[in-house]
């Protein structure tokens, strides 16, 4: 039984991991995106901003 739930919560914690990781580098995509699109509209000539 305890072999059991320590393996399960070490399988967690590694899933858990990656997956985070996943949904953080996706989020830090979508801001860059968005950052980035910012930028391209602050640089277009004739737009005060």
């Amino acid at each position: 039984m305890n072999e059991t739930l320590f393996a399960l919560l070490d399988f967690g914690l590694v899933f858990g991991a990656v997956l985070g990781f996943g949904f953080w580098q996706l989020w830090v995509l979508r801001r860059d995106r968005r950052r980035s699109a910012a930028a391209r509209r602050a640089d277009e000539p004739g737009r005060e901003g």
